[in-house]
């Protein structure tokens, strides 16, 4: 008796779907198929799709390419998390939120960051940015040097604070601010401020406040 012969046909992957396309199910031992419409409209009522509709304790985790926590839900707390999977409140997001469809109208909620000059930054000349899309800049100049520091154009109606955290007596931190009237900023001692706020009808950032800063 001559082997049998089969044949094999490979399957290519499919990159899209159409909602007449099938599905292939098992239900109570019997194969059916159903379309990605069907589909969608049995996981729940109302054309609704749940995710963990028996509400159990169970977390829920979207990744992305740079980010292992785009999306998280705690399935015990019921805190949701947008870049952290330990969130604190009901809505905790670890990074900036902008409100708006672009940044001449939109309202930018921002955190703040601590920036420190050393010894080694100075020797080599180097200007740190005091980044836009932070509302405050914290500075701090280590132990016998000044500090070089740039801020560059903003979004409209955009306010930026730079405050002064520590540095040795008699040194300075210089801010050169992009379309500022003055060239530069200095703050020459710890506590010292500079509130800005920026305009695009002018392209400058200007100053509305702060504690013993000078603009040269």
């Amino acid at each position: 008796m001559a082997n049998p012969k089969i044949k094999v046909s490979q399957m290519s992957a499919a990159t899209t779907m159409n909602s007449t396309d099938y599905f292939m199910v098992l239900q109570d031992g019997i194969n059916k198929k159903m379309t990605a419409t069907t589909m969608l409209k049995n996981l729940n009522s109302g054309d609704v799709v749940y995710v963990n509709s028996t509400m159990q304790a169970v977390d829920f985790l979207v990744a992305t390419k740079n980010d292992p926590n785009s999306l998280f839900v705690d399935g015990n707390l019921d805190n949701v998390g947008i870049g952290t999977n330990v969130p604190l409140s009901k809505l905790h997001v670890a990074g900036n939120i902008q409100a708006g469809s672009s940044s001449s109208d939109g309202i930018l909620v921002e955190s703040t960051e601590s920036l420190i000059y050393t010894a080694s930054d100075q020797t080599a000349s180097i200007v740190k940015p005091c980044s836009v899309m932070r509302s405050g800049t914290l500075i701090t100049l280590n132990t016998g040097v000044n500090g070089l520091f740039a801020l560059s154009a903003g979004s409209n109606g955009q306010t930026k604070t730079i405050a002064l955290a520590a540095l040795d007596s008699g040194k300075t931190a210089t801010i050169t601010v992009t379309g500022l009237g003055f060239s530069s900023v200095v703050l020459n001692a710890i506590g010292k401020t500079v509130v800005l706020k920026y305009f695009t009808s002018n392209s400058k950032w200007h100053v509305i406040g702060g504690n013993g800063y000078t603009l040269v």
